[in-house]
């Protein structure tokens, strides 16, 4: 499930600490990130040796991505880059470290206003129309690559995806444990599919695309009637056990 974030925030040259890079847009990425000799005092060097190596993975891709295209973003030298990341593969985990971490906070955040917003409608709106837009559809597909290459990724994506979907059900007032959410959790887990499925094949149109709107249509009403099946199933058989 590619359970990711809205982009389109300003961003400041004057970094916080904290400041999650996947909330920014591919423009940002290539134009607004600090120079080494740019960088505000609270930021320190490691933090933003891993905000370049996000825009090198993004705009280049894993098979593109390096140390030293990194290192030349930045404007250090390669040696004070792998000072702190003495290879290329522990830049690697530092930076999906980072990602997966803050997509997994803002994705929590973004449920909880979706349901209280417009219930399942506005989640899958959500969900569909994020999958598609230009950051996450070109920082995906590397995330994915670089798993396919690396088991501890590969595993700190699971890892991941299993934390997305306890916080939706959360966020739904149920209990990811209880074994009334079975049917549930298996509907928002094609649900998760076809998001993952749109990234792939609808990320170069984007949301505005005639050929995704009719995606998400299409996707929308076969799966609105089962999850609100599922969940009203799942509340039931909570209340009644737990009654």
């Amino acid at each position: 499930m590619n359970w990711k974030i809205k982009k389109n925030i300003a961003y400041q040259l004057d970094i916080k600490p904290g400041t999650a890079i996947v909330m920014m847009t591919t423009t940002d990425l290539k134009t607004r990130l600090p120079s080494y000799r740019q960088l505000s005092k609270d930021r320190p060097l490691r933090e933003a040796i891993i905000d370049h190596a996000v825009a090198i993975l993004t705009e280049e891709g894993a098979s593109g991505f390096s140390a030293l295209k990194v290192a030349k973003s930045l404007g250090i030298r390669q040696s004070h880059l792998t000072y702190h990341f003495p290879s290329r593969e522990l830049l690697l985990h530092a930076l999906v470290d980072r990602l997966l971490s803050d997509y997994a906070a803002e994705f929590t955040r973004v449920v909880t206003r979706a349901l209280d917003g417009g219930g399942l409608d506005a989640l899958i709106d959500w969900l569909l129309e994020d999958a598609v837009s230009p950051l996450t559809a070109r920082l995906f597909p590397a995330l994915w690559d670089l798993g396919n290459q690396d088991v501890r990724i590969a595993g700190e994506l699971d890892r991941f995806y299993g934390k997305a979907l306890v916080a939706a059900l959360e966020a739904l007032g149920l209990d990811p444990e209880h074994p009334a959410t079975s049917e549930l959790q298996a509907v928002m887990a094609v649900l998760g599919t076809l998001v993952e499925g749109s990234t792939a094949i609808h990320g170069r149109g984007g949301p505005a695309h005639p050929d995704f709107q009719v995606f998400k249509s299409t996707a929308k009403a076969i799966l609105l009637p089962a999850l609100r099946k599922a969940l009203a199933s799942a509340r039931a058989g909570q209340a009644a056990v737990d009654g």
